[in-house]
């Protein structure tokens, strides 16, 4: 599509002035501030478009918020945002060769006999009818909503609605992330944390994946820490007037055989406020022998999956653990993860032989690696920097081999001391990356 021509400039002044030049000359509209001379510009030259008999006039603005801008401005007063950039000039045609004429398909050149068609198969009129499904499928795509980021969303916004322009890039992936987070799923579904190692993030992972769904899903989450002993993740997330385990929940388990008694899972979970998702702790006491074995675990996620449509299962540090075992076999999908350092990737290698060992390759190729990038001292910075760059290139290599996609989250100051998770304290690009998590393991349901 041609870019129309500019045939008006207009430059809006701080006080609410509007400079316009055109075909008529120089002259000025005052408006009292700057969304009433923006709303005095569209009107304007909307007028102009009816009165001339024209679709629209191109217009090269100037604002002082929302800088330069090169609008569509169409007769019924809506607005097109244009590239200011010119559009490419076509390329000459090369010697011996005769240039199409526009708009014309057909290469000078002789095209190539087009293959025979098919022998026709017979059909009856009834085979020929399309059905409901066919009817569905024709609907044509929703047109994009506009933009309610970034500068594109601010002058959308500071038009008072005459502006629609369209998302940018970056909230065209935003709102991709929220859809895969959003689609449908087929029945139940659980998802597990796993690195055999302490301290490579699996709880927090397992929360903020929670609370993403929550967010941004809703329905009925449960976070459920699976640890052989004592897990954190109740000792992270916001109290309950009771401090019920797992424990707890499974000495009543017979109660919720049926969803009937529902209303009492308040009295055994935790729920997490505005990230709209509920908490199962692990056993509060730190022993030296399993307590919730694995029988138990199938036997506790048989009656919750009533209840909850989709889980983030945070696991333990041993694969000998029926607890463990038993949730990687439940598992729809599982997650590993680690922290970009030497330690945590290295057992994470091992974990992910394990795994292959014992029958889960498979279940593993569906899954997803998020990896943390750690906190950077301020000496030696740029020479740790480089360390962390060149292990993170060798750790996407090594488990792209493993896995369907891997995501890498940032080092972030709010979680770094290992105490509550708060989500509105995270930075906004940590938010983003586990928007952008959230959506990857989704994908794989």
């Amino acid at each position: 599509m041609t870019t129309p021509t500019v045939t008006a400039t207009a430059t809006i002044a701080s006080n609410g002035t509007v400079r316009i030049t055109d075909g008529d000359g120089e002259h000025e509209l005052k408006g009292k501030g700057l969304e009433q001379a923006r709303q005095l510009l569209i009107q304007h030259f909307a007028d102009q478009a009816n009165l001339n008999g024209n679709t629209g006039i191109t217009v090269d603005s100037t604002d002082p918020e929302l800088g330069k801008s090169r609008l569509f401005i169409k007769r019924d007063s809506t607005v097109e945002l244009l590239p200011i950039e010119n559009a490419a000039e076509p390329e000459p045609a090369a010697e011996g060769e005769t240039k199409p004429a526009p708009g014309d398909g057909h290469s000078a050149k002789a095209a190539p006999a087009p293959a025979p068609a098919p022998e026709s198969q017979p059909t009856t009129r009834r085979a020929a009818r399309p059905t409901a499904a066919d009817f569905a499928a024709s609907r044509p795509q929703a047109a994009v909503g506009p933009a309610q980021e970034g500068w594109q969303g601010a002058l959308n916004a500071l038009s008072g609605g005459s502006l629609r322009i369209a998302p940018g890039d970056k909230e065209l992936q935003r709102r991709s992330w929220r859809a895969s987070i959003q689609r449908g799923l087929a029945g139940h579904k659980t998802v597990v944390f796993i690195n055999l190692k302490g301290g490579a993030g699996k709880t927090t992972k397992t929360y903020l994946f929670a609370a993403i769904l929550g967010r941004v899903r809703g329905g009925n989450i449960l976070a459920w820490d699976n640890n052989e002993n004592k897990g954190t993740l109740g000792d992270r997330s916001m109290r309950s007037n009771h401090d019920h385990t797992a424990i707890d929940l499974l000495a009543n388990i017979d109660r919720f055989a049926t969803p009937s008694n529902a209303h009492e899972l308040v009295n055994y979970v935790h729920a997490q406020g505005e990230n709209k998702f509920h908490v199962l702790a692990s056993q509060n006491t730190a022993a030296d022998k399993e307590v919730v074995d694995g029988a138990a675990f199938t036997q506790l996620h048989g009656a919750l999956k009533q209840f909850y449509h989709l889980m983030a299962v945070d696991t333990g540090n041993a694969s000998t653990a029926g607890t463990w075992q038993a949730a990687v076999e439940i598992a729809d999908e599982i997650v590993i993860v680690a922290m970009n350092k030497e330690d945590s990737v290295k057992t994470l290698a091992s974990t992910v032989d394990t795994l292959v060992q014992m029958g889960y390759g498979d279940k593993l190729a569906n899954g997803v690696l998020l990896i943390t990038q750690p906190p950077v001292p301020s000496k030696n910075k740029a020479a740790r920097v480089q360390a962390n760059n060149e292990r993170l290139e060798r750790t996407k290599n090594h488990f792209a081999h493993y896995v369907r996609d891997v995501v890498v989250l940032p080092n972030d100051e709010a979680l770094d001391d290992g105490g509550d998770i708060v989500y509105e304290n995270l930075a906004a690009a940590t938010q983003e990356a586990y928007l952008h998590a959230a959506a990857a393991i989704v994908e794989g349901l």
